[in-house]
């Protein structure tokens, strides 16, 4: 029964190996190939379902260079959080959020998620009507700093009117927009986010990069290396949400709760495409197409204002029952200390007040447990050879001075829970990207530069090893003494708000433990 609480660290270490592992050495990236100059890329045709792909005309993939040429003419709409660029083709190329910048240098440009780049990494959004092309640019009706209209044809002759416009105030992160094909009613169009040769490594195991959507109320995340085995999924839904993503920001198409809609996802030549086929509405003659995207941070407060649960696509895991409260506590405390290194400190101190008695208890049992050491290696020295008669005289000794050998695990069954759902929040909140802590510090959510933190984190576990009751098993013991050093190198790669949180607790067991052992005279 004393092995249980070595089982429990074994655990533990074992899914800091796992997620070390997978951080230091992830999976190989497949070679990119460039696309050739003849070939029609990925991004200009959806993936229909088959009763669309069946009723849809041929001819729906424009040519190569009207695809891949870069555009010439772009036009900028501007709020207060929200910079977006829109080139002649009508797609939207570009999204310079304001608040976000790309380093911790308060001048360093701002993030852009979406951006269509020349070459490497990509992300836009565009739309076309299936079964035709675009038979000349767009160009410009009307342009003020929030709106723009625009005005083509498709290759029948027929005009293609399309107006893209921001949210003055609020939901400041939607791109509306309207396209109106003059006498097309009965066409179908498609709205679509595209991403171009991802970093897939960064899709793992315990976090998801890349295509995801709200199917019929349940979040859909779809793997890279899936689409690029099936070629294309489809699926059905009323409402929803659909796009790509990564760890912080997010691209997604809000979909009408009161209509039913065709999604897809498609893979062609390192390209990914996440969209919807748009039935529209008739006005008259005229075919209508009302979209609108959400182009920004995947913050909970701000998707929460949307109301179609596009704070979903926030993943924190199997413990998300515990990283959610944890996450939003952390967020409150925020407006009255606007610190998140001292707000962690906060959370330590609150969890180890609600479990003060429980670790208490189990610091007594853990003081018995020293007292009990002599007598525990004259039975080890008398019946060594015997493991039965051993557990069973060493139960009895337990029982006589009401010892509970399994007492001292609480503390750290209590932690490893915790810790996951910690890890999780300050992985993917973007609320601690950037966010510093003191000296240093100048980012919770990635590693200590100096490494300052993960050395103190494995004095303390030192300290606290030394402290607790030896294990029985020598081969145990040795592994036992090497825990410190294991996680101290583990720790060094980890987010250094985690080991901040772990140091503090540290800190608290030792002194709560300290006082018990002196109470108890141990």
């Amino acid at each position: 029964m004393e092995n249980v609480r070595n089982l429990i660290l074994a655990i533990a270490l074992s899914l800091l190996v796992v997620i070390g592992w997978q951080a230091l050495f992830p999976p190989p990236k497949p070679p990119a190939s460039a696309p050739s100059k003849h070939e029609a890329p990925a991004s200009s045709q959806p993936a229909p379902s088959a009763s669309a792909a069946a009723s849809a005309p041929p001819g729906t993939t424009p040519s190569a260079s009207a695809a891949w040429k870069p555009s010439k003419r772009t036009w900028a709409l501007e709020n207060e959080v929200v910079r977006v660029l829109v080139d002649e083709r009508g797609w939207i190329v570009r999204a310079e959020l304001k608040r976000y910048r790309q380093t911790l240098d308060p001048n360093s440009p701002p993030v852009a998620y979406v951006n269509l780049a020349p070459t490497g990494h990509g992300l836009y959004l565009n739309a076309g009507v299936l079964g035709h092309r675009r038979a000349e640019p767009f160009h410009v009706l009307a342009h003020t700093k929030r709106e723009l209209r625009l005005e083509s044809r498709l290759d029948d002759g027929r005009k293609w009117l399309r107006t893209v416009w921001l949210s003055k105030e609020g939901q400041g992160y939607v791109v509306y927009t309207e396209d109106r094909i003059k006498g097309g009613a009965g066409l179908v169009a498609y709205h679509q986010v595209v991403e171009r040769n991802p970093d897939r490594k960064k899709d793992t195991f315990y976090e998801h990069i890349g295509p995801i959507a709200l199917v019929g109320g349940h979040v859909l995340q779809v793997d890279y290396d899936e689409l690029d085995k099936q070629g294309a999924k489809s699926a059905r839904t009323k409402g929803g949400w659909i796009g790509i993503m990564n760890r912080y920001f997010i691209a997604a198409l809000v979909l009408d709760p009161r209509k039913e809609h065709e999604l897809y996802f498609k893979a062609t030549d390192h390209t990914y495409q996440a969209g919807v086929l748009d039935r529209g509405t008739s006005e008259g003659d005229d075919a209508v197409f009302h979209a609108f995207a959400y182009l920004g941070p995947k913050s909970i407060p701000v998707l929460e204002t949307m109301g179609v649960e596009l704070e979903r696509s926030v993943d924190f895991g199997w413990f998300a029952f515990l990283a959610k409260p944890i996450h939003a506590f952390l967020l409150w405390l925020y407006r009255y200390v606007p610190n998140y290194g001292v707000d962690i400190i906060l959370l330590v101190v609150l969890i180890k007040l609600l479990f003060f008695y429980p670790s208490y208890r189990s610091y007594v049992s853990m003081a018995g447990m020293r007292k009990l050491q002599p007598e525990l290696e004259r039975l080890r020295a008398k019946f060594g050879d015997d493991r039965q008669r051993l557990a069973e005289e060493m139960m009895k000794l337990y029982r006589k001075h009401k010892v509970n050998p399994l007492g001292g695990c609480l503390p750290i069954a209590i932690q490893i829970p915790v810790f996951f759902a910690l890890y999780k929040v300050l992985l993917v909140s973007i609320e601690m990207r950037h966010a510093p802590f003191l000296g240093w510090i100048r980012d919770l959510s990635a590693p200590d530069p100096y490494y300052v933190l993960p050395v103190l984190m494995g004095a303390s576990m030192y300290l606290q090893q030394k402290m607790n009751p030896k294990p029985p098993d020598p081969a145990q013991a040795k592994l036992m003494q090497l825990m410190p050093a294991v996680f101290t190198i583990m720790f060094l790669f980890f987010p250094s708000g985690l080991v901040l949180y772990w140091f503090t607790n540290n800190l608290l067991s030792i002194a709560q433990q300290w006082l018990v052992f002196k109470k108890m005279g141990v």
